[in-house]
């Protein structure tokens, strides 16, 4: 259990971080239904965001991921289909999505096969951001959270995830109800660099990520949620 003390000092690191960011303000009106979706990437944070809002009054949540999936391969699991089957379902107001970390791979169009490293693949690429996040954010009220990718330990994947990250960061700034929300600040000792693990309130060293050097483990799961919940939700 987590004693109060070490409680505000994480809120306040929090708190620090979210200014940093950009993103200290919040919605105006609290969300009473958030949908969280995702790859592998949001697996576990799922389960910890959906532990975390379960304690709140009144906020209903609802969370779907599918690991091997993504935005590329649209042919093997059909996230724009399955968006609007939630959304049809559940009319979250506020929906946390974080994708991408394997998406960098050859895309299915209308037109045939864009690869990645070409114009047509980013185009295309934040095309379907795009149309993810309207679905998403089709009415008044319901806003999107993207999350980006963290910093990864293979420089080839860390390269893969900065190109992703400017795909959604592109597509967010082109709507209002949409929002890219930095994690590298609060998931890497320094932006840019990878690290296992963050130095905690006590100054000591605390891991945060999986062994594979993509993923988080349930410690960086839980920070991160803080962080969201702290955010969308004022400290509750």
């Amino acid at each position: 259990m987590i004693s109060k003390t070490k409680r505000l000092i994480s809120i306040t690191t929090i708190s620090l971080t979210l200014v940093a960011a950009g993103l200290s303000a919040r919605p105006a009106t609290k969300p009473e239904r958030i949908l969280v979706i995702g790859d592998s990437m949001m697996q576990v944070t799922a389960h910890a965001l959906n532990r975390r809002i379960d304690r709140i009054p009144n906020v209903q949540n609802r969370r779907h991921t599918s690991l091997g999936s993504g935005l590329a391969r649209l042919d093997v699991f059909d996230w724009h289909e399955k968006i609007q089957e939630l959304v049809n379902d559940f009319d979250p107001d506020a929906t946390i999505v974080w994708f991408g970390a394997n998406d960098l791979q050859p895309m299915q169009t209308d037109n045939g096969i864009v690869r990645p490293g070409t114009p047509e693949w980013s185009v295309e690429y934040e095309h379907r951001v795009g149309i993810a996040m309207d679905r998403l954010s089709a009415r008044d009220g319901a806003y999107v959270y993207w999350l980006e990718l963290p910093d990864m330990r293979d420089q080839r994947v860390q390269s893969d995830v900065a190109l992703i990250n400017r795909m959604i960061e592109n597509a967010a700034e082109q709507r209002d109800q949409a929002f890219f929300v930095p994690t590298q600040t609060l998931l890497s000792r320094e932006p840019g660099v990878y690290s296992p693990y963050i130095i905690g309130p006590r100054g000591l060293p605390v891991q945060i990520r999986d062994p594979d050097g993509i993923h988080l483990n349930r410690t960086g799961a839980e920070r991160i949620t803080e962080y969201l919940v702290e955010y969308i939700l004022g400290d509750q």
